[in-house]
This record gives C-alpha cells, structure tokens and sequence, in this order.
C-alpha cells in the first residue's frame, strides 16, 4: 500500500476512478498503483505529482510499516 497516495487521494475527497479519469489511466490501473501491485511509467508518476502536488518519490513509497 502506497499510504501517501492513499491519503492524499481521500484528503481531496477523490474516488480512484475520478484520479485516474484526470491522469489518463484505467481506474484498475490506478488502483494497482496505489496498492503497491504496480509500478506506474516514468509518465504517469510525473502525472501524479503534478495533480498531486507531492513529489513522486513521496507519492509511490512503499514503507516497511506499508508491506505488513
């Protein structure tokens, strides 16, 4: 589980599927991606930083508290 991506998703109020709508992927693949099952394409990371706000770095981190 990405937590950051998780949190600021919610904290904006946002379904997976309205960030994804305005990134350009498929909700299935953005739900991979906030999971951890997916690694998103240099492209798509810079998508979400720009959306986000956050750096992708922080974004996509998976911690070791997120792999338990």
């Amino acid at each position: 589980m990405r937590k950051a991506l998780l949190n600021s998703r919610k904290k904006l109020g946002l379904t997976q599927e309205q960030v994804s709508l305005v990134i350009g992927i498929s909700k299935k693949t953005y739900s991979h991606i906030e999971t951890g099952r997916r690694n998103p394409s240099w492209e798509v990371a810079q998508r979400l930083e720009k959306f986000f706000g956050i750096p992708a770095s922080e974004l996509l981190e998976i911690t070791d508290e997120d792999r338990k």
